[in-house]
C-alpha cells in the first residue's frame, strides 16, 4: 500500500489507485503484524512504540478506518480480522475515482 493519500487530521483517506494496480492479497502489501487486531485506536505501535497513530480509511472499501497506521514506522493495525480486511480491499479492485473532479475544500473544513 503507498503511502500517498489526503490527510484529514488523524485520519488518512487512501486513494483507490494505491489498490487497483494491485496483484494478490492487497492485505500482504500492508506491514502488519500478524495475528494483532485492534478495533479501537491503539495508544501506541506495538513495532516502534510511537504514540502518533492514525486511522486509514481506503476508498472504495469500508466507510471508516479500516486499519491503524503508525506515523513513524509505517507498521499496520488492523481493525478487523486479516480476511475480513482482504475482503474490504478487495472491494476497491476495479473502481476508479478522479480527485480534481472532487472540487476545493479548504483544509479548515477538513473533519
Amino acid at each position: 500500500m503507498a503511502n500517498a493519500g489526503v490527510q484529514l487530521d488523524e485520519k488518512r483517506l487512501v486513494m483507490l489507485d494505491d489498490v487497483c494496480e494491485c496483484e494478490g492479497r492487497l492485505v500482504d502489501d500492508l506491514d502488519v503484524e500478524k495475528g494483532l487486531v485492534s478495533e479501537n485506536k491503539p495508544t501506541k505501535c506495538s513495532k516502534c512504540g510511537c504514540k502518533d497513530i492514525q486511522g486509514v480509511e481506503v476508498m472504495g472499501t469500508y466507510e471508516g478506518t479500516l486499519f491503524w497506521e503508525c506515523e513513524e514506522c509505517d507498521s499496520a493495525i488492523l481493525r478487523f480480522e486479516e480476511n475480513k480486511t482482504e475482503e474490504y480491499l478487495q472491494l476497491a479492485k476495479g473502481l476508479w475515482t478522479n480527485p480534481s473532479d472532487w472540487g476545493y475544500v479548504p483544509r479548515s473544513e477538513f473533519n
